[in-house]
């Protein structure tokens, strides 16, 4: 995942913290905000309950991994906070992605791609 997609500055987490919908998924939480940007941007927390810095960075690690397939299909002006729970450690990671499908289709920001056009036969 390119870094001009990541939510960078304490402002903008305390912005999407303040105003956002929370939706919950199996091994994290979302959280979403518009912002007046018209891009989608993204981060990821890890609180210290989850483990020493090695567990916490793994746990980044697997749901932007998780993630980065899916952002082409996150409709444009949004900011995303996925706030990781120590099921994200151990769950597998496609049903990682699938809940995290789902947690994004439930909170409004997921664009289904188009499915493609069936041209009859002659």
């Amino acid at each position: 995942m390119n870094r001009t997609y990541s939510l960078k500055r304490h402002k903008e987490f305390r912005f999407t913290y303040r105003t956002g919908r929370q939706v919950g998924g199996g091994s994290f939480v979302l959280v979403t905000a518009r912002n007046r940007k018209g891009k989608v941007q993204v981060g990821f927390s890890v609180s210290k309950k989850i483990g020493n810095s090695v567990m916490r960075n793994r746990a980044k690690r697997r749901l932007k991994a998780c993630f980065s397939p899916l952002l082409s299909q996150v409709k444009p002006g949004y900011n995303l906070i996925f706030i990781a729970r120590s099921e994200s450690l151990t769950a597998p990671f496609l049903s990682m992605q699938k809940s995290m499908v789902s947690a994004l289709k439930r909170a409004g920001v997921f664009e289904e791609a188009p499915k493609p056009m069936e041209v009859p036969a002659p």
